[in-house]
């Protein structure tokens, strides 16, 4: 998995900025996937399942959240998510 940042977007609106997240493109049963590794209060203003990233060097890629994993206490929770279709270039990108 590779360490990166992004935007999480739904409906083309940016919604959270500057995410940290890991991406793996070497799953058996998706094509990509990764997780967000967010702050507890922040990650509650996701609600729903299905989003759009964009990576900071502009590749955009749906994605689906599939799991969130909370330990007790912790200030901090991860995003598990599947990449849905594939992780392309932003045709706006320069």
């Amino acid at each position: 998995m590779d360490l990166t940042h992004g935007s999480v977007l739904q409906g083309g609106r940016e919604l959270l900025s500057d995410v940290p997240m890991y991406i793996s493109t070497s799953k058996k049963y998706v094509k990509w996937g990764g997780c967000l590794h967010l702050n507890k209060q922040i990650s509650e203003r996701l609600v729903g399942t299905d989003y759009s990233i964009r990576l900071r060097n502009g590749r955009l890629g749906q994605i689906r959240i599939r799991k969130v994993v909370n330990t007790s206490g912790s200030l901090h929770v991860e995003l598990l998510f599947d990449g849905l279709g594939s992780l392309d270039a932003d045709v706006g990108a320069v």
